[in-house]
């Protein structure tokens, strides 16, 4: 119906074509709409039985005697997805009685076989002739196509080719034929479903329902809950999606005669009801446009949750604004343009600049990118539809709808300000015959205009289309736009790449840098500071140099300056160097570590920036640790060298300061693949230091040689060089001896490495020279057969060994420079077999006077209060391998360190209060030595002499502590240990 406004205001409703048909039609309003939606489906037959049996009371009977056995018969006419289709089948079967010539009395009694009643039969025949000849009449059908004819199934015929095949050919062909026949008849029956229910949707649009996730009821319109009646066909079944007849309400409210249908149906067969909610607009980069999210809802019930949708249809300026931000600010496209990439570039550049002076003050914010495009972006785009030359729009000419036939229709819309508003969208194109027909009574409800609170953005909706509800006042109707003006200009958003590219294509014509940012456009100050020399691209270093990378991110990992440096040099890296960063942020670093200090040394370095500049240009050493040369420049500084006392380095370096204080590592493969990343240079060496070092080795066999018998491998160079790619590396050659037992010649690299195994390679090679000498000596070393028995928790020919390699050890190199060419390995063969007697002699006088002295110990053990301690003490100095790992000048004093354990145990009850106390000095001494060879191994750097040195300090200062009477080699007392200790932390 059409409101009707009168000059005395008095409003009143009068039919619509689509009514007046209705009106016509002598049945239930929404059975008459679903009578004139036949026509469109061209489903009329079937919807006039339908239609009529839906008019009048269900013709099937079902006595309480007899409820089984009618639902057994009635089972007959079951239609697995719909009830309506039973309607069909009872027709389809009443029919085929009828056309056998059944009398009267014999179509009674089939209608009693099979519960139905005859004279409702004979009601619904009538009906459905009364409502055919009424739609012949109205021109919605024709005779032919109104009455339903009994439905013939094709026969498969067979394939025409078959009679040039052979057996097995024919009987492949007509399984073939049988499955293409089945699928045409399946793929007809569907069609035929989806016809019938779309028309019949048209009428019972308001009894959809929807299961509900949590139950086995469903949510109907308007929030009302129903359950499928007991007696439908889909009962057990229970589709998420259904619609009923009716919704009959007895102990709970009940939905009768349901059928399945798909909620895409609903916004097709009712667009004037549904509802349109759109929610996260978003810039989709894979799209190349900007989308929302849409809902369509009918009566509050969801048809259809999330469908993407092109948000410039729906609010155009809001669109353009996201596209701004996200294409172009953000620039997550894949434009092509000049401008971008020019911007892209330049805006990446002074990205680097940030990054390296870890300040976002160089580049402007967001905001300003944005407000350069707005300002040059027009609001609309206009492509003339005839002639295909664009044109941009004024922002404030006449915008196109997001209601009705879709854009270009020059009526104008206000611009909504919240992007999650719900909005309008265009409606399709209504067909002509659905633009003529007036509203069906039974939606006149839902469907008149609703006034919207324009404050409350949750129910703005799509406006009623015109073929709906068609607002009609006094006034003149305006005219309609000409053809040729209405296809003419077509304004779109600029709110997807094609459009933009096409506008950018005519406004380049006029001023091809329109779009092109300078530098002064994009920073915020001229960042002069910020030079290469400050902020290097490489890090340089003998094996060439290293790229390096800048980032400002907190808490990223690669935050700081990152260096990638390929696996091959990854064991050449030394640490020290890596503490002092870059020039432009080594300043930052040193003033942490100054307020990392207490606070009495830290007055000495105020103010700090003067002193940190102070300490950077006395140039210190950048190979070497930082700390330890800062701590001494503060002593400098306050001219009292007893301040470094004062200060625990290795409290101070175990300081945790942030991490773009440490350099980044970033350990790559020859293709540039990443293996490893991280800020620990000691832990990636122990991760991939084997894996560096063969692959440090690869491809350089002109270097290396296996099975070395004798010194015929000419001079060996302290280092080699030799170019891997476009790398110049470095290595180091040296003897080494393999797990087989047979001496190469192999690259380091690093000499550290190519020197240890050096020495091992070489006393091997020399004992391949010395076979005889080397005979005798494995036979045994005096004393060896008593040591064996009473140092029971070594293996027999571990010992053997052991002594062995210490003897050869001392013999064939002792502290001799090791060999590098044939001529001083024969020389150094000369001096081991003058040296092998004496050495020999003296290890097993030592070997008898240590295992003496430890079998005293050993029985005078028992149970004495410092027995455990005192094992302890021995498995330290006696452990599998002690003969090789004890210095030489060490040996003459193992016997002592052992008697000094019995003289001990004897002087203990005197006084084991001083016993104790001075246990705990010499406790105190070992635990620092401990932590600081830990420290040292953790972080890979090796161990000094001094340092190892200073661990027999401390057995000597047990002697004197425990058995002054057996007398030290040198002075120690616990002062003088710790004033030693002190000057070894800081020489480092």
């Amino acid at each position: 119906m059409q409101p009707i406004e009168k000059k005395s205001n008095i409003s009143r409703y009068r039919l619509t074509k689509l009514g007046e048909q209705m009106a016509r039609l002598p049945i239930d309003p929404k059975i008459a709409r679903i009578l004139l939606a036949a026509k469109k489906h061209d489903c009329m037959a079937e919807i006039l039985v339908i239609a009529s049996a839906l008019s009048i009371q269900d013709p099937r009977e079902r006595p309480l005697e007899a409820r089984d056995a009618a639902a057994k018969a009635h089972e007959r006419f079951t239609d697995k997805q719909s009830d309506f289709l039973a309607y069909l089948n009872i027709w389809d079967s009443f029919q085929h009685e009828r056309d056998k010539g059944l009398s009267n009395k014999q179509l009674v009694q089939w209608c009693r076989q099979y519960f139905l009643s005859h004279l409702r039969m004979r009601e619904w025949r009538e009906l459905h002739h009364q409502l055919a000849q009424t739609a012949i009449e109205m021109g919605l059908t024709t005779k032919e196509a109104a009455f339903r004819q009994p439905p013939t199934q094709e026969q498969l015929r067979p394939s025409e080719s078959q009679g040039d095949q052979d057996l097995a050919a024919k009987l492949k062909q007509k399984q073939l034929d049988k499955k293409q026949h089945r699928a045409q008849i399946r793929a007809a029956k569907e069609a035929g479903y989806e016809q019938i229910h779309r028309t019949l949707l048209t009428g019972l649009i308001a009894n959809v329902g929807m299961k509900s996730p949590d139950g086995n009821d469903y949510t109907g319109a308007r929030g009302s809950r129903f359950h499928l009646f007991p007696a439908s066909a889909l009962f057990k079944a229970k589709p998420k999606w259904v619609m009923a007849a009716e919704l009959v309400e007895t102990t709970r409210l009940y939905a009768r005669d349901v059928a399945v249908i798909q909620p895409e149906w609903i916004e097709q067969e009712a667009p004037h009801l549904v509802r349109y909610h759109y929610f996260e607009p978003h810039w989709e980069q894979k799209r190349g446009e900007v989308v929302a999210s849409e809902r369509v809802t009918l009566y509050g019930l969801t048809a259809l949750p999330r469908r993407p949708v092109s948000y410039g249809k729906v609010a155009p300026e809001e669109a353009r604004e996201i596209f701004i931000r996200g294409a172009l600010v953000a620039q997550e496209c894949d434009l092509k343009a000049d401008f971008f990439v020019h911007n892209k570039k330049l805006i990446k550049e002074i990205t680097e600049l940030e990054h390296k002076s870890r300040k976002q003050d160089v580049l402007v914010d967001d905001e300003a990118l944005f407000a350069f495009y707005h300002e040059r972006l027009p609001n609309f785009y206009t492509a003339d539809a005839v002639s295909g030359s664009p044109h941009p729009a004024n922002p404030q000419q006449t915008t196109p709808s997001p209601v009705g036939k879709g854009w270009g229709e020059g009526k104008t819309v206000a611009a909504q300000t919240n992007f999650f508003a719900i909005s309008a969208s265009p409606l399709p194109t209504p067909l002509p015959q659905e633009r003529e027909q007036s509203a069906a009574a039974s939606t006149v409800a839902g469907s008149l205009h609703n006034v919207v609170d324009s404050n409350d953005a949750d129910k703005h909706v799509r406006e009623p289309s015109s073929h709906t509800l068609q607002n009609v006042s006094d006034g003149p109707k305006p005219k309609k736009q000409p053809a040729s003006q209405k296809g003419r200009l077509k304004p779109l958003p600029l709110a997807d790449i094609r459009t933009f590219e096409a506008w950018l294509k005519t406004a380049e014509r006029d001023n091809p840098r329109l779009l092109f940012l300078s530098r002064d456009d994009l920073m915020q100050h001229a960042a002069a500071h910020i030079t290469e020399e400050q902020f290097p691209k490489h890090w340089q270093t003998a094996d060439g140099k290293f790229k390096l990378s800048y980032r400002f991110e907190p808490h990223h990992p690669l935050d700081g300056v990152t260096m990638t440096v390929p696996l091959t040099v990854l064991n050449r890296l030394h640490a020290p160097s890596l503490e002092w960063l870059v020039p432009g942020m080594l300043r930052e670093k040193i003033q942490l570590l100054i307020k990392a200090l207490p606070k009495q040394i830290r007055r000495i370095c105020v103010p700090v920036p003067d002193f940190i500049t102070k300490f950077l240009e006395s140039n210190p050493d950048h190979q070497a640790a930082i700390i330890p040369q800062l701590a001494h420049f503060i002593a400098k500084s306050a001219g009292d060298m007893r301040i470094l006392e004062q200060i625990d380095q290795d409290t101070w370096a175990a300081q945790e300061l942030p991490e773009h204080c440490y350099l980044n590592l970033r350990i790559i493969d020859d293709g540039g693949q990443e293996l490893a990343g991280g800020r620990k240079l000691h832990e990636l060496q122990q991760q991939l230091g084997q894996a560096a070092a063969v692959t440090f080795r690869d491809n350089t066999q002109e270097f290396e040689r296996d099975n070395v018998t004798a010194w015929d491998i000419g001079t060996l160079p302290e280092s080699i060089k030799f170019a891997r790619g476009k790398q110049q590396l470095t290595g180091y050659l040296g003897l080494q001896k393999e797990k087989d037992g047979r001496i190469a010649l192999r690259l380091f690299d690093t000499s550290a490495a190519a020197e240890q195994t050096h020495r091992l390679g070489v006393i091997e090679l020399m004992k391949l020279q010395l076979k005889e000498q080397v005979k005798d000596l494995n036979k045994g070393i005096q004393g060896f057969t008593q040591a064996a028995m009473l140092l029971k928790h070594i293996n027999a020919d571990t010992l053997r060994d052991d002594l062995t390699q210490a003897v050869c050890n001392r013999a064939f190199i002792g502290e001799d420079e090791l060999p590098r060419n044939e001529k001083a390995f024969k020389e150094q063969i000369k001096r081991a077999r003058s040296r092998l007697p004496a050495v020999k002699e003296a290890l097993s006088r030592y070997l008898q006077e240590t295992v003496a002295a430890y079998a005293e110990l050993n029985g005078k053990l028992g149970k004495h209060p410092l027995t455990h301690l005192l094992r302890l003490r021995l498995q330290t100095l006696l452990a599998a391998g002690f003969a090789n790992r004890t210095p030489w000048a060490q040996w003459p004093r193992l016997p002592i360190y052992l008697k000094a354990m019995t003289l001990r145990l004897e002087k203990y009850s005197g006084n084991p209060a001083r016993d104790a106390a001075r246990e705990a000095d010499i406790q105190e001494l070992e635990q620092m030595w401990q932590e600081k060879t830990d420290s040292l191994i953790k972080q890979g750097l090796p161990v000094s002499d001094d340092l190892a040195a200073f661990k027999w300090m401390i057995e000597e200062l047990r002697v004197s502590l425990f058995a002054q009477e057996l007398k030290t080699p040198y002075p120690v007392s616990v002062k003088r240990l710790l004033k030693e200790w002190e000057s070894l932390i800081i020489s480092g």
